[in-house]
């Protein structure tokens, strides 16, 4: 009996064992089924706040997004979960001590904010993401990401704002004309050298600085400079907002002595040259100032602070002047050498000056920074004087050389930067010249006779393909100089490819013109002007989100229009801004203003929604926007607007009435208010604005259209502009203003049973010169979408491909090129927003890739490319928030093989060409043969 019970325990033990193996086992089985169902969709480019592990954010629940990616078709996600911890180590055993979201239902992996626990100063923030596909399986969890916070109240800087003097901030802001009036002697023209001893004595866990220097700054610790960035902080609204860094210098610390040096350059700041804006008499202007807070966390629990206080010594050296505009001289007579490392005297050095904070709150900055993005050999160095030597560098870029030279003590060396050469063979020094008096893009060099020495600029930017040298004994050789080209980091994300060779050039002249007017701010003209006019922005905005991850540096942009807006309303013409472009002391609107600048704030804040879907983009700047419209009010009679600058510089300055584009743009803002305002859930504002709207609409019409013949009627006397019309010249009696029938169907103030005239008049003021636009700042863009929104994107295309004047491509020599701002004649300068606004429409029409104006974002959108019969090949990318969207075709025969990717999480809807037929696409990759019929 004993053995028959053991032989039964023992059966029972192993047919239970086996069991629960089993259980096991099978668990593991079809765990590992899973897995490998899933080990082609991987969770990639976590972001914060739309960037890439930022440093120093100030935003407390910040935006958190995630692409998904996968070579699987249908691709959605059904769920998510998000953990953030303040320790790596935590964070790699899959446990958020800061915040897991736990698993939420939802497809959102884009603007997902942050709810965990309460951030603070300086605090790091790990952080990586899980998603459940559309049949409910998880993901690996991504790669970890991390960021982290700024300095997130006032009475945490501890640091004292120091500088070489003392001097009073003023709180004075008001109107600025153009050109100051009397003399102007300027002052701290040479770079301040700034240092402090940081004794370390226990072991550092991390190490973090915030740091503010006005107007520019470089940082070292130990002789090494602590980061690539240049021209930093980006140039701003002094009085309202001043921009910090944060930088991660863990490992440049060393125990005991570390030696802490500043330079502090000018910038906009204190800019010494003189120029049409009054800049040299700022009501921000101080001596350059520091701020600087450095978090030290030891690995024992203990936390320090060492910051700028009377403790920091300050002296001059090898920069003895600096500006913006003027350029850069570099002494090597008076360097001091060593001055940035523990071993050097600085007995003779000068104590810090504890001076007042500028009046604009201190912000994180959070857009990309100014660095160098590449270096270019000169392609070619003439002589064409006897000791003027010419090095050209093939192309236009903004940025300085680096010039290694020889020679004896106290000789100098000068550089001249331009655009342009004289019929001699010499450098156009006094091109693009005109908005600014006396030293202009001049760099000096003077030697200490020591061997070989290298100079370079580090606190002004030239706009230059050619630079001129003065000073030398012979000829330089190819390899003693680099052009740098310098710009914001605008990483490319729209790509374009075509069977017309011409077209790539214009692609590749929009990327370049547009890389190089990027400085703090887009759209900046770099060589002429270096200031932020209103329109140009908003004009050139689509291009740039297409082109380019601009998100942030648009929204740097929208906040400079915020801190420029007056008491009354009104924003400026340029911003950031002085007081140039301010209203009149009366209250009028300056000359060189229009209502379309100032509400260019509407056209940043539209692209950048279209394009990421944010609704808290529309909620931070619909007061603004809100204000701005009422001050256009207060100038309008009777409904109409007449101020000031209109379509500038269309073809003829006598097509388009100020009236007209003013009041249409009135109309816009009242009727965008409205719409805002609903989707914000402020019902009474939204309802009281399209009152507004549908009034202005209605007098508009009846004051301007034709209802006979559809025209919309010119009511200004004619002007005479002869330098700058442009009218073929087998039409020189015709005057029918592609802006004044585009722009009223572009932002929908056509009566409905009115449309089809007025189409039919501007398809015939289209033809009527040739394809060639006529338009200025205002109508091109809205001529370009509502032709191609509207099935005449033929005529479009045809309008773009034009290869001489009045367009685009006779601008475009070769894929060097860059783009000038007149369309119809020889640009004023090679450097201008305005020209290469043109680009958005290649990848948007031509290539058919844009937004659902339905659903905002990419989460869904639209692709319907273009199959112009003079080209054969297309290929358009854009990289979404989503991740990549790619359309291309070939024809064959009759045949057009199209190709499309969508990024997983998303549905496109493809309209094809020819036939228009559509198709719903979840994520994936699909081909399709269309035959032209």
């Amino acid at each position: 009996m004993k053995k028959f019970f053991g032989i039964v325990f023992w059966g029972r033990f192993l047919f239970l064992a086996s069991f629960v193996l089993a259980i096991i086992f099978g668990k593991f089985v079809i765990a590992d089924a899973e897995m490998k169902q899933l080990q082609d969709v991987f969770v990639r480019n976590l972001t914060c706040e739309y960037s890439r592990e930022p440093l120093g954010i100030d935003v407390c629940n910040p935006v958190l997004g995630w692409q998904i990616v996968s070579q699987r078709q249908a691709i959605s996600q059904s769920a998510y979960r998000i953990i953030v911890s303040d320790d790596l180590e935590v964070l790699k055993e899959d446990k958020g001590n800061i915040w897991d979201s736990g698993k939420v239902i939802s497809s959102q992996s884009q603007l997902v904010r942050y709810a965990g626990r309460e951030l603070k100063t300086a605090q790091f923030c790990y952080w990586k993401v899980q998603i459940w596909d559309e049949q409910g399986k998880p993901s690996a969890w991504s790669e970890p990401a991390r960021w982290s916070m700024g300095i997130l109240s006032p009475n945490e800087w501890k640091g004292k704002w120091i500088s070489s003097r003392f001097v009073e901030v003023s709180t004075k802001r008001g109107f600025v004309d153009s050109w100051g009036k009397g003399n102007y002697t300027p002052q701290d023209v040479e770079a301040v050298y700034w240092r402090r001893k940081v004794e370390v004595v226990r072991g550092v866990k991390r190490a973090t600085v915030f740091i503010c220097g006005l107007g520019y700054y470089e940082l070292y610790i130990n002789g090494g400079k602590v980061s690539e960035r240049v021209l930093e902080p980006a140039f701003s609204d002094y009085q309202r907002s001043v921009y910090y860094a944060a930088h991660d210098v863990t490992g440049l610390l060393r125990s005991g002595g570390n030696m802490f040096g500043v330079i502090l350059g000018n910038g906009f700041y204190n800019q010494p040259g003189v120029d049409f804006v009054q800049m040299e008499r700022a009501n921000w202007k101080t001596p350059p100032k520091v701020l600087m807070n450095l978090v030290i966390e030891y690995t024992d629990g203990g936390r320090e602070v060492v910051a700028t206080d009377e403790s920091w010594t300050w002296s001059h050296g090898e920069i003895t002047y600096n500006c913006i505009r003027g350029g850069e001289t570099i002494d090597h007579t008076k360097n001091q050498k060593n001055w940035n490392l523990i071993s050097f005297d600085d007995s003779k050095w000068n104590q810090a000056v504890i001076v007042p904070a500028p009046i604009g709150k201190l912000k994180s900055q959070f857009f990309p920074a100014i660095h160098v993005d590449e270096e270019i050999k000169p392609v070619k160095i003439t002589e064409p004087k006897a000791g003027i030597y010419l090095a050209d560098f093939g192309e236009n870029m903004t940025g300085w050389i680096r010039l290694k030279v020889k020679g004896t003590r106290g000789q100098m060396v000068e550089c001249d930067y331009n655009e342009m050469l004289r019929g001699d063979g010499t450098l156009n020094t006094s091109y693009s010249h005109s908005h600014t008096r006396g030293r202009f893009q001049l760099d000096q060099f003077i030697l200490n006779g020591e061997g070989e020495e290298v100079f370079e600029p580090r606190f002004t930017y030239h706009g230059f393909r050619y630079v001129q040298i003065r000073g030398l004994k012979q000829m330089p050789l190819a390899e003693d100089i680099v052009a740098k080209s310098v710009h914001n980091e605008l990483p490319v994300t729209g790509k374009f490819l075509s069977s017309d060779a011409k077209l790539n050039q214009l692609y590749h002249a929009v990327r370049r013109t547009h890389h190089n007017c990027a400085h703090g701010m887009i759209a900046e003209e770099p060589t002429r002007e270096k200031m932020g006019w209103t329109l140009d922005a908003g004009a050139a905005a689509p291009t740039y989100l297409y082109y380019f991850d601009a998100t942030n540096l648009v929204r740097k942009n929208i906040q400079d229009f915020i801190d420029s807006q007056e008491s009354s309303g009104h924003i400026a013409a340029i911003v950031p801004t002085t007081g140039w472009s301010f209203t009149y002391p009366d209250g009028k609107p300056f000359a060189w203003d229009d209502p379309w600048w100032g509400g260019s704030i509407f056209l940043l804040v539209e692209n950048l929604y279209a394009m990421t879907g944010d609704l808290n983009i529309i909620a931070n700047a619909f007061d603004s926007m809100r204000h701005y419209t009422d001050f256009v009010a207060s100038t309008a009679k009777d409904d109409l607007v007449y101020w000031s600058l209109g379509d500038w510089l269309q073809a003829r300055y006598d097509l388009t009435s100020v009236e007209q584009t003013s009041t249409a743009g009135y109309y816009w803002m009242n009727e965008r208010v409205a719409v805002y305002a609903r989707m914000l859930g402020k019902k009474d504002i939204a309802d009281k604005y399209i009152v507004h709207a549908e009034r202005i609409k209605n007098k508009f019409n009846d004051t301007f259209l034709d209802k006979e013949t559809g025209w919309y009627r010119n009511t200004q006397p004619p002007k005479t502009f002869s330098s700058n019309d442009w009218v073929p010249a087998n039409k020189k009696k015709i005057v029918k203003s592609q802006t004044s029938q585009a722009l009223p169907l572009f932002l929908g103030i056509v009566p409905e049973d009115m449309k089809e005239k007025v189409v039919a008049r501007l398809i015939e003021a289209v033809d009527i010169y040739d394809g060639h636009i006529n338009t200025g700042f205002i109508g091109s863009n809205p001529l370009l979408e509502y032709l191609s929104e509207r099935g005449h994107v033929d005529k479009a295309f045809k309008m773009v491909n034009k290869r001489e004047p009045s367009g685009w491509l006779y601008m475009v020599k070769d894929e060097k090129s860059t783009m000038g701002e007149c369309l119809y004649g020889k640009p004023d300068s090679w450097h201008h927003p305005y020209g290469a606004t043109v680009g958005f429409w290649l990848l948007k029409y031509l290539g058919g890739i844009r937004p659902d104006p339905a659903q905002p974002g990419f989460k869904s959108f639209i692709i319907s490319p273009h199959v112009p019969d003079e080209l054969n090949e297309l290929y358009v990318e854009i990289q979404s928030i989503y991740g990549k969207i790619q359309a291309s075709w070939k024809r064959e025969n009759n045949k057009i093989k199209l190709k499309v990717t969508i990024p997983c999480n998303t549905t496109a809807r493809l309209i094809l060409p020819f036939s228009k037929e559509e198709k719903i696409l979840a994520s994936g990759n699909y081909e399709f043969e269309i035959e032209k019929k």
